[in-house]
């Protein structure tokens, strides 16, 4: 029987107006001339029926009457501490605009059993019928019999939500005093079809039969028709592991109006920050085996430099708050909770990975990250449990034996003479703690050779100036020559840095930023008047190169290929190193004809060399000859 909600508490109200006559009301009151007082004492039961509610958020909620039924914190109340991450997803999963929540999840990061916590929640505070859709018939039974029942079973406040009778608490659903909740797998279009449900709980999705009949839709999209008509505070809770980039988790993250990723603070300064699995250290070792045996991985806070062993870590992780993720980095990200009650998103989606769950420690996942550079199943292993992203497997187009044959026998930072070289062009990868540049001598004429001069890592724009203006590089002759142009990376956390840097090189520095896939051109050119995130005003503006990346790294991949002695040859000096030639190495070229970097492998002077060839594109070298610059 549906909860009836009253006008008023008649547990605390003292005198009720009734303002028409009621059925249950004797004949003599309901025939009366003038107004009378009727004086009458609620039992027990009808206080208990009648009882107004305190609406009371999830995180709340759960604490007080959730007990855990599984695990090795069976038996316990729920405890937000245990996985707090899942705080923030709780609450926003019950924001009135939100429709869709997507998980993007690792294994063991409390994503099912938050979902039972809020189904638990929902048949208590907001009762509705549930869909709950898991990827096969006998996990689906299994987890309804030996997890979902106990949680009604094993809570003193659930628990009076039971029927008492055994055929409501079946195999394939449970009926409550509130609602119905009913049991569905993939690939069966009986138990997803007749069913008009208030919250749809899909449970690993990636993992579904999505092929339910040639006579019938995709499994999916039958699943998602059963909320259809609930438009308004219907719920669809969709979780997974990721697969590949076509897997249906990945693109409910793509399609997403909103992304969040957990932040933590720092222990030493508390600044609020995204952990990475970029941030983990540990020194030198490069046996897996030895760093899980003697747990010699640490996190590293970039903010000061703090390192922190496992349990100041998730110290740190009981203090998290969820923030939007930002694609474009001219502003701060915003928190959750201001997001949802600023942009009010239909669609909403987390990411999960393992290190914001107590259960991993960073030896684990360092161990893992090693082991994913030499073997391809345990990359897939890695991209797949530890990152929760889609696996693509990598192809390396390059070997650093190629890139090595094309040295030369010039010593570092020596030009090429003879009339050889029309200009030196720079290229420079911004990070947060310095810059990676790369100086290139080049020819004439459409063949365009070229001659790698000097690369290197400066820690500071001052340093950078003494790198490109202050040095001199001459040829063998004594003839000097400046670096005409570099093209500098505008991205990351120092874009503001960056146009103030180009403003005061106007001619000699040339603002970069890559666009997203294929363009129709390969490069445009904008004038940007404020401050990233501001309203500040940027005087006198500055030149911003939207650049198809992917274009140009056709055309150095292909310049890669022309082998020492061949007309437009890209050469390199005698003291290039392994770890540079790996560097240009790293990307590859995927199905979709777009250039992809392996996670954890470094590509900043691939990036740099990308940057020349824009450089190049700008001046309009290859239209250029030696007769035309005498």
């Amino acid at each position: 029987m549906k909860r009836l909600t009253p006008a008023a508490d008649i547990c605390k109200t003292k005198t009720v107006y009734l303002r028409t006559d009621g059925p249950f009301l004797p004949e003599q009151f309901r025939r009366r001339s003038r107004r009378v007082r009727i004086k009458f004492r609620p039992t027990a039961g009808e206080k208990r029926f009648f009882r107004k509610k305190r609406y009371t958020p999830p995180s709340k909620w759960a604490p007080l009457n959730r007990t855990v039924t599984y695990g090795p914190l069976q038996g316990s109340r729920w405890d937000n501490n245990f996985m707090p991450h899942m705080r923030g997803l709780l609450d926003a999963a019950v924001h009135p605009s939100v429709r869709y929540i997507v998980n993007r999840k690792a294994p063991q990061t409390g994503s099912s059993a938050t979902n039972e916590t809020l189904l638990a929640w929902c048949a208590d505070m907001q009762p509705g019928p549930a869909l709950v859709v898991y990827p096969d018939a006998n996990t689906g039974r299994r987890r309804f019999k030996d997890y979902l029942i106990p949680v009604f079973t094993e809570s003193p406040r659930l628990r009076p939500l039971l029927t008492g009778l055994a055929e409501d608490t079946s195999s394939m659903r449970i009926k409550l005093q509130t609602m119905l909740i009913y049991l569905g797998w993939s690939g069966s279009v009986t138990t997803l079809g007749n069913v008009s449900c208030r919250y749809l709980f899909l449970d690993e999705v990636d993992k579904w039969n999505l092929a339910s009949s040639k006579k019938e839709a995709d499994t999916l999209s039958l699943a998602l028709e059963r909320f259809r008509s609930y438009i308004y505070g219907g719920k669809a809770l969709i979780i997974s592991t990721p697969s590949d980039p076509e897997g249906p988790i990945t693109q409910f993250w793509e399609k997403s109006h909103a992304r969040f990723e957990y932040h933590v603070p720092c222990p030493e300064c508390g600044t609020m920050q995204a952990i990475s699995d970029d941030n983990i250290r540990f020194g030198d070792h490069r046996d897996p085996d030895e760093i899980l045996r003697s747990n010699l991985a640490r996190f590293l806070f970039p903010c000061c430099g703090a390192l922190v062993d496992d349990r100041r870590r998730i110290k740190a992780l009981q203090q998290g708050v969820w923030h939007e993720i930002v694609e474009e980095s001219d502003r701060p990200p915003r928190p959750l909770r201001v997001v949802l009650d600023a942009d009010h998103p239909e669609r909403i989606a987390f990411y999960s990975p393992a290190w914001i769950s107590p259960l991993f420690t960073h030896s684990e996942i360092a161990a893992a990250k090693l082991r994913a550079t030499r073997d391809p199943a345990a990359a897939h292993y890695y991209d797949n449990q530890i990152r929760a992203v889609a696996h693509i497997p990598y192809r390396q187009g390059r070997k650093t034996d190629a890139i090595l044959a094309l040295r030369d026998d010039r010593p570092e930072g020596l030009v090429p003479g003879g009339g050889q070289t029309s200009c030196l062009l720079a290229g420079i990868d911004s990070q947060d703690n310095g810059f990676y540049f790369d100086i290139r001598a080049f020819g004439w004429g459409m063949s365009l050779p070229s001659w790698g001069v000097r690369y290197g890592f400066v820690d500071s724009l001052a340093a950078l100036e003494q790198v490109l203006w202050e040095t001199q590089y001459q040829d063998d002759a004594g003839l000097y020559y400046p670096v005409l142009l570099s093209v500098i990376d505008s991205g990351g956390h120092r874009t503001s840095e960056i146009y103030d840097f180009s403003r005061r090189h106007p001619q000699q520095i040339a603002a970069y930023k890559g666009a997203s896939g294929r363009r129709a051109q390969p490069y445009s050119k904008t004038i940007i008047d404020r401050y990233p995130g501001t309203r500040t005003p940027l005087p006198g503006g500055v030149e911003l190169y939207l650049c198809d990346t992917h274009h140009y790294k056709d055309h150095l991949a292909a310049k890669l290929r022309i082998k020492a002695d061949d007309p437009g040859a890209f050469l390199f000096h005698m003291e290039t190193g392994e770890d540079y030639a790996e560097q240009l190495c790293a990307e590859y070229f995927d199905d979709r004809r777009l250039w992809q970097c392996p996670r954890g492998k470094a590509n900043h002077y691939w990036d740099c060399l990308v940057m020349q060839q824009v450089a190049v594109d700008i001046l309009g070298l290859k239209w250029m000859n030696s007769a035309q610059a005498e």
